[in-house]
């Protein structure tokens, strides 16, 4: 029986629900005995600093201490089990890992069923996840750009712009064409532009996006925001959490659409002529 997926499809499903996980992510989780001295443990974690530390009982990773809550008590009594923390394994995809930290401040990181090492939300700054939200993002633009392009052929899709935001997308095309490269009008667009032409279809929000006007449109600005951020090396885990949220939690209905929505056949020649309004 014949596929009906392309392989080139579940390379990409494969590429943003394995190739990027826990373990890549993760920190060393240090850990003291449970008879330690509390002020030791207390000058470790100033001074390191960490907000978290894994205390030992027998040998064996038992609980955890924050550091905004240690007080004089002996270790052993103030200790959190660690059956009240998020654990996951080191090849949990990143995806639910976000959604985790998303319920807690942080996800501890286990091989063999002891927790190794611990995932913050600061964590999510390191390359592989900047990687993963960069690819997520132009995935969904991709996908978008296909959907719009196969609803309004010809670029139909100019007569649901303002004049001056096609204009914009038109010069940009004569500038490449300029620089010989061969674009498409609609790759000319903004990713706001694009946003803003589905959102004005009842059609294409009622089939693929069931959102509100306004929603879509807060969302695509959270994803410009985001992936500026992303583009320029500046921190985002604080300030565009819920566009890392919304793209953790879009991924799996993202990748269920169809392949001929989201991967382009590079033979297909571009249409001709301007649409008419």
């Amino acid at each position: 029986m014949t596929d009906p997926i392309p392989a080139s499809a579940h390379g990409l499903r494969r590429v943003f629900r394995e190739s990027i996980v826990a373990r890549d992510l993760a920190e060393p989780l240090a850990s003291f005995d449970a008879t330690s001295i509390v002020d030791d443990v207390r000058e470790f974690l100033v001074n390191r600093p960490l907000t978290v530390l894994g205390i030992r009982v027998d040998g064996i990773l038992a609980g955890f201490l924050h550091q905004g809550r240690l007080d004089d008590r002996p270790i052993a009594q103030q200790m959190h089990p660690i059956a009240e923390a998020a654990v996951v394994a080191t090849t949990t995809p990143v995806q639910e890992v976000v959604t985790l930290l998303n319920q807690h401040s942080f996800v501890f990181v286990a091989t063999l069923g002891q927790p190794v090492g611990i995932i913050e939300r600061h964590d999510l700054e390191k390359p592989p996840m900047r990687m993963w939200l960069f690819g997520m993002i132009t995935l969904f633009e991709m996908s978008l750009t296909r959907v719009i392009d196969q609803t309004y052929p010809n670029d139909s899709w100019v007569c649901e712009m303002s004049e001056a935001r096609a204009d914009k997308a038109k010069q940009l095309q004569a500038e490449r064409a300029r620089r010989n490269e061969t674009v498409r009008l609609i790759d000319c667009l903004q990713l706001s532009d694009k946003g803003q032409v589905f959102a004005k279809s009842d059609e294409l929000r009622k089939r693929f996006w069931d959102r509100s006007k306004n929603q879509i449109r807060g969302v695509i600005k959270d994803l410009e925001s985001l992936r500026n951020n992303l583009a320029h090396a500046q921190p985002y885990a604080a300030t565009n959490w819920d566009a890392v949220l919304r793209l953790s939690e879009t991924l799996d209905r993202l990748l269920e659409i169809s392949p001929d929505y989201v991967l382009m056949n590079s033979l297909q020649p571009f249409p001709d002529g301007a649409p008419e309004c």
